[in-house]
């Protein structure tokens, strides 16, 4: 990831919901752009989600353009015409969450949100 031109530790932290069944798909989403054409908003984020509606897409291997570019590091997108951010208020409960304040993992990870039939999961 190309950090030397850009910085994302003052973008706030949102969590990211399907616009059709309203389930939470991540709490540690953020606002983004489609590097390849910056006119396409996006939402992104940085740890797996769950969801059986097709929402976005995972970058698997991402080109080596996009890589030098300025980037999140995120690989997990998903279209704004699907899923909704509300911005995480941080533990004061006043402030937006900032990814600069957010802990590279959590203890409560997304998975532990959603709480997921498995056999919801499996299909």
């Amino acid at each position: 990831m190309s950090t030397s031109n850009c910085s994302f530790k003052d973008r706030c932290v949102s969590i990211l919901c399907c616009k059709f069944c309203k389930q939470v798909l991540s709490s540690r989403g953020m606002k983004a752009v489609l590097l390849a054409d910056t006119e396409i908003d996006l939402f992104s984020t940085d740890i797996p989600p769950t969801n059986g509606n097709t929402v976005g897409y995972h970058v698997i291997v991402p080109c080596c353009s996009c890589l030098l570019s300025c980037n999140n590091g995120h690989f997990w997108m998903f279209h704004s015409q699907s899923v909704y951010g509300i911005n995480r208020l941080d533990s004061t409960g006043i402030n937006f969450l900032l990814w600069g304040n957010l802990p590279e993992i959590e203890e409560n990870t997304d998975e532990d949100l959603l709480d997921i039939p498995t056999e919801e999961c499996i299909r």
